[in-house]
């Protein structure tokens, strides 16, 4: 082991995770790594895609998914 405990293999996790954390495609990132499978690096870095999906849920949370309907709409819909 590395003194401090720090080994290479910390080094490697933590630019993996940064990669995936910054939008980097699955793809190129299994390419760097090595991966000959995508769900090689899925299985060893998913935890990084906590904070993506949380992106990805804030990214929407304006947008207007559905359509408010004003009073006396109600049970129009379709009728646009």
């Amino acid at each position: 082991m590395a003194q401090g405990g720090f080994r290479f293999h910390d080094l490697r996790h933590s630019y993996v995770t940064r990669l995936i954390t910054v939008g980097v495609p699955l793809n190129d990132v299994a390419r760097v790594t090595g991966h000959e499978q995508i769900s090689t690096t899925l299985d060893r870095y998913t935890h990084a895609f906590e904070a993506g999906a949380n992106r990805v849920r804030e990214s929407f949370a304006d947008f207007p998914l559905t359509i408010e309907q004003s009073e006396g709409e109600e049970g129009q819909q379709g009728s646009a």
